[in-house]
């Protein structure tokens, strides 16, 4: 019997790519126009602070990037004429292009009306992955999200920035766990820990991702059912050439690609062209419903 739903949050309930590449590349256009400085410094001098914590959604980049440090320490300056503009492009963007896939709404309110627990487990930094929570309301539709460790506020904020963080306005309605960085799928131990607080068995579970190395191999190496967002995977030749000069690869990867050390891929149990199927596929697994065609 399915009693819970773990699903990732980047290309399974959201495309992550189709607002990242937008959304940097307006903070680079910004950056440009504020600086003087010409596109391929700014990019290679963001790139390099983006390897170094693993993502592109890091908002402090900027200050910690080779840009500021041209600015010979003159932070307040700095951050009223080249980081608020770069920040509000990149907000911008966001508010446009971070969107719910199409179904994915509808699907999480489905499973929830079925009576299922639902809990996101992703390989994005705690601040990141509550920041895409918050913008398109998944936390009034998952009961948790298990995260990667947050990237702690660095020496350069703005003071509101910092106050706004200790009064915990950017927490999410719902709570957020950080796992060690260690638990990154597809080692299984992040979501055998999701299992352990939902006093779950792995058959009790269904894992939907995008991934077949990450999604698939922790769902597999658990013991999990699994079903494949395959329309998480669809990414046109344009976009992957426009994500490939501006994300960080350790980024990309995360999101993106299978594992480091290669490895076949799991096949997954169900394939999906839309996450509204799940809780069809739920019932079919309950033996409540038929499985249904498009699955």
């Amino acid at each position: 019997m399915i009693r819970a739903v773990v699903t990732d949050l980047d290309n399974t309930l959201y495309s992550w790519v189709n607002y990242i590449v937008p959304a940097l590349e307006a903070m680079v256009d910004s950056l440009c126009e504020t600086t003087g400085f010409p596109r391929i410094r700014v990019v290679q001098s963001l790139k390099e602070v983006y390897e170094r914590v693993g993502t592109n959604d890091y908002a402090f980049a900027i200050q910690e990037s080779r840009i500021f440090q041209e600015f010979n320490g003159d932070f307040d300056s700095f951050q009223a004429l080249v980081i608020a503009p770069a920040k509000e492009a990149f907000s911008a963007a966001r508010r446009k292009y971070l969107q719910p896939y199409p179904g994915a709404i509808e699907g999480l309110q489905a499973l929830r009306s079925l009576g299922l627990r639902v809990v996101g487990l992703t390989d994005a930094p705690r601040n990141s992955a509550e920041a895409r929570v918050r913008a398109i309301g998944l936390d009034e539709l998952l009961e948790a999200v298990y995260t990667l460790p947050g990237y702690p506020l660095p020496e350069w904020v703005d003071d509101r920035i910092r106050q706004a963080d200790s009064e915990g306005r950017y927490r999410a309605r719902i709570p957020l766990v950080e796992l060690p960085a260690q638990h990154e799928k597809p080692d299984p131990r992040g979501l055998e820990r999701v299992l352990a607080d939902l006093g779950l068995e792995p058959r009790e579970a269904l894992v939907v991702g995008d991934n077949r190395w990450k999604d698939g191999g922790s769902a597999r190496a658990v013991g999990c059912p699994w079903a494949w967002a395959e329309y998480g995977t669809y990414l046109s030749l344009e976009y992957r050439e426009r994500l490939d000069t501006i994300s960080a690869r350790s980024a990309t990867r995360r999101h993106l690609a299978g594992p480091e050390g290669g490895g076949a891929p799991a096949d997954p149990d169900f394939a999906l062209s839309n996450f509204a199927q799940v809780a069809g596929v739920v019932q079919a697994l309950n033996g409540s419903a038929a499985l249904p065609k498009t699955a």
